[in-house]
C-alpha cells in the first residue's frame, strides 16, 4: 500500500474528532468539579451523554448503530432529558426570552453543559430546554435523577421528530 491507501480522513472528519474529544474533556471536568462527582460517577455520567451524542451523531458513520436500534422504538424517537423553567406568555416575545435566559443561567449555575440550545414547547407552558437525548428510557432516568440533585427542575419526555 502507498500514498493514499487505506481509509480516508478528511478536514471535516478530524475537526469532528477534535470537537468530540474537546467536548469529553470539558464534560469530565464539569461533571466531577461542578456536580461534585467523584470520577467514576464523573465518567458514568459522560459515557451515557457521549453514547447519546454518538447515537444522533455518529449514524452515518455505523458509530453506535447497533446500540441505536436496538435501544430506540419503532419511530427510532430517544427520550429528552428537559430542564423546566418558570411559566410564560408564548405571546410575549420579552417575557418568553426572559424565562429562557433564567432558565439557561439556572442549567449553567448547576454545572451543565449544553452544546446546543434546543427549546422545547408543549402543553406545560413552561421554558423547557434539552439536556440530553438518550436511546433509552432507563438511561433518561439515570441522568434526570443526577441532574436533579443539583436543583434543577427535570423531566423527561419522548423526542420530538425533527422538521428538516
Amino acid at each position: 500500500g502507498g500514498v493514499g491507501s487505506g481509509p480516508q480522513c478528511t478536514v471535516a472528519d478530524i475537526a469532528l474528532r477534535i470537537q468530540r474529544m474537546t467536548q469529553f474533556v470539558r464534560s469530565m471536568a464539569a461533571a466531577s468539579a461542578l456536580h461534585g462527582l467523584n470520577a467514576t460517577q464523573a465518567a458514568e455520567l459522560v459515557a451515557e451523554i457521549a453514547a447519546a451524542q454518538a447515537k444522533s451523531e455518529g449514524a452515518h458513520e455505523g458509530v453506535g448503530e447497533a446500540e441505536a436500534a436496538s435501544a430506540a422504538d419503532d419511530a427510532g424517537l430517544g427520550w429528552w432529558v428537559l430542564a423546566q423553567g418558570r411559566l410564560l406568555n408564548p405571546q410575549n416575545f420579552a417575557a418568553r426570552e426572559a424565562a429562557r435566559a433564567d432558565l439557561l443561567a439556572s442549567v449553567l449555575k448547576a454545572g451543565a453543559l449544553v452544546p446546543e440550545n434546543i427549546w422545547v414547547w408543549d402543553e406545560t407552558g413552561r421554558a423547557q430546554l434539552v439536556l440530553a437525548t438518550l436511546p433509552t428510557l432507563t438511561r433518561a432516568r439515570r441522568v434526570a435523577a443526577r441532574l436533579r440533585q443539583k436543583g434543577l427542575n427535570i423531566t423527561v419526555r419522548r423526542e420530538m421528530p425533527r422538521k428538516d
